[in-house]
């Protein structure tokens, strides 16, 4: 886009913006608010507003600040168009309904220089990239706009309100040039920011916006993204609308706006090229869905196109019910598995972050309404269903197993709750108690140590005892008893699954470590389990292992543990089994390839529950 074609846009689309800034300062007092969900605060912003920006808190109308979980919060910039976009109208319709979980809503007025504050910024190099055009520096000020609000105003709002104050519970929104700034938040802090919404975003902002093949080249947004790494946790919604402008810099029959969100999600090229000549988010690593409109994905990075949408606040507020259900929503986008799932989205913690919970309902949950079931809780739960969410692209088709083994009369009937593991898998998944140093090496050549004091492990037990079991057993007819309860993962999931029987042994009775990670902490969990082990009149444990790839490490360890396990007082064959699998690797194709065996073991029919599987 040259200067002149953003001039023109910008006596219309900006000057319209502004306009209504100024109008809904006016309809304060004439439309109706609830003012005791709303509060407004005036905070200064040194060097931007001395005087302070109207910071308007919209608050649900069940807010209950001695919350035990806290809420979750969205930042929006341009916040003067919360009329114009309808946020609190659209917030309580979705809420009310039961589509999405009650939130707080944070409108920050823009500056009075709104060019100069939006754009991007270089963190670490503490400065504006600014796009210089004749009507102004685009971005100027974009650095300390940026630091403000993710060192002064998210610490004031978390400390006034009952927030969830992590990352993961915190999303930043925006439009045109507010959305290249909510962009800009979230990539340049994703320890403040996990979640970004961009509307129309600016991302041809460049260095030399005069000249086109300097913009397509230069565009921040592009560069910023392409010079960074996979940020894992983070997730992004970029909307447009499809007629928001006619300008096509390169020519390509895609509107720019179009073409530069999907060249930031999928990596820009040019017609002839085998490779993008700069990488996008995909090349980082992450999942996209180029096509959000068409259907709703979990992907990290959702591209939402608005049929006959403008650079207009009236599309904004068309893009907005989509975006908060991507954020927000209760229920998770369907798996595609085998039977019947209910899936649920980013489900709250006090003790740990927000995950994904799969549930997967037997064959005959929905024909008998009288029955009830035990439970089985798998852990790396995007693993399991569905290989479109699986990290390798192979699940470990628990649904299918399940399916084919109750019908084959092999196992009980089961319910299977899948939990989505998060960024720190490794701190949830090892055993605290064990470990007695200040560092923990995770068993791994060329993996970094990590520190003892990082570990989440008990709290990550406390999410699935305190709050996902009984979550479970008042929405799903369980039988909840510890007879009934079987934990199960692969690798570090094994860890965690044998220290949830050893620190909780009234809530879980069946244990199934695969492929266990013995090797963490040097072993160190060996010997803790030998003094803690749940009791082998009422559990049963499943062990296995491979011989192939890291696999091919665990044998001593598993011999030892072994060992722990007969002077236990556990027999072999009968309350635990340890298998052995010549040749298979430590990944989800073995996993997969071995799974029917311990369902069998775990969830054997009554008569059958002291033999072993075969």
């Amino acid at each position: 886009m040259t200067v002149s074609r953003f001039c023109r846009r910008m006596s219309v689309s900006m000057l319209l913006s502004l306009f209504a800034a100024n109008a809904s300062y006016a309809q304060d007092a004439a439309v109706r608010i609830d003012r005791s969900r709303v509060d407004v605060l005036t905070i200064p912003v040194p060097g931007l507003a001395p005087d302070g920006l109207r910071v308007r808190v919209f608050l649900p109308g069940d807010y209950d600040p001695e919350s035990q979980t806290g809420y979750p919060v969205l930042y929006l910039n341009d916040g003067q168009d919360a009329e114009a976009v309808a946020l609190q109208a659209t917030l309580k319709a979705l809420i009310d309904d039961g589509g999405i979980r009650p939130l707080i809503a944070v409108a920050i007025d823009m500056p009075k220089d709104r060019m100069a504050a939006y754009g991007f910024s270089d963190r670490e190099r503490k400065r504006s990239l600014v796009s210089p055009l004749r009507v102004g520096a685009v971005g100027a000020d974009a650095h300390a706009y940026s630091e403000w609000v993710a060192t002064r105003l998210i610490p004031e709002i978390d400390a006034k309100y009952r927030t969830r104050a992590r990352a993961d519970a915190r999303t930043v929104l925006g439009w045109s040039l507010g959305a290249a700034n909510a962009l800009n938040l979230g990539w340049r802090y994703p320890e403040v920011f996990a979640n970004v919404g961009a509307f129309s975003p600016s991302l041809w902002l460049s260095p030399n916006p005069d000249d086109i093949a300097g913009v397509q080249a230069g565009r921040f947004a592009q560069s910023m993204i392409a010079a960074g790494t996979y940020r894992a946790g983070s997730r992004f919604f970029f909307a447009v609308g499809d007629a928001e402008e006619t300008d096509d810099r390169d020519g390509d029959g895609v509107i720019d706006v179009l073409d530069d969100a999907r060249d930031l999600i999928d990596g820009w090229r040019v017609v002839g090229d085998a490779e993008p000549r700069a990488k996008g988010l995909r090349q980082l690593g992450h999942s996209v869905n180029l096509d959000h409109a068409a259907k709703a994905t979990r992907a990290d990075a959702s591209l939402f196109v608005l049929a006959g949408g403008r650079h207009e606040q009236a599309s904004w507020a068309a893009m907005l019910p989509v975006f908060l259900r991507w954020a927000y929503a209760v229920h998770a986008p369907p798996l595609n598995a085998t039977g019947n799932t209910e899936s649920w989205q980013r489900m709250p913690s006090r003790h740990v972050d927000a995950r994904d919970v799969d549930v997967w309902l037997p064959p005959g949950y929905g024909k008998e309404p009288d029955k009830r079931y035990p439970v089985l809780y798998m852990h790396d739960g995007q693993n399991l269903f569905d290989p479109a969410q699986s990290y390798a692209g192979v699940d470990w088709d628990i649904d299918g197993a399940m399916t084919r083994l109750i019908e084959a009369g092999g196992i009980r009937e089961a319910i299977v709750v899948g939990i989505w593991n998060t960024p720190s898998r490794f701190a949830e998944y090892m055993p605290k108690a064990p470990v007695r140093t200040r560092t923990v090496g995770s068993g791994i050549i060329g993996r970094p140590m990590g520190r003892a004091s990082d570990i989440r492990s008990d709290d990550y037990l406390r999410f699935l005892v305190e709050e996902l079991k009984p979550f479970v057993d008042a929405h799903y007819r369980t039988l909840p008893g510890r007879d009934d309860t079987v934990v199960m993962g692969s690798s570090m999931g094994g860890l965690i699954s044998l220290y949830a029987a050893a620190r909780h042994p009234q809530i879980f009775g069946g244990v199934g470590a695969v492929s266990t990670h013995f090797p963490a902490c040097g072993g160190c969990v060996i010997d803790w389990f030998g003094a803690h082990l749940p009791d082998p009149q009422t559990h049963r444990l499943y062990f296995d292992h491979g011989t192939a790839t890291l696999d091919a490490k665990y044998p001593p360890y598993q011999a030892k543990m072994d060992a722990v396990l007969r002077a236990g007082g556990y027999r072999e064959t009968d309350n635990w089994i340890t298998r052995r699998f010549e040749g298979a690797e430590h990944n989800e194709v073995a996993w997969r390839a071995r799974m029917e065996i311990p369902l069998r073991f775990l969830l054997a029919p009554k008569a059958k529950a002291g033999k072993a599987a075969p």
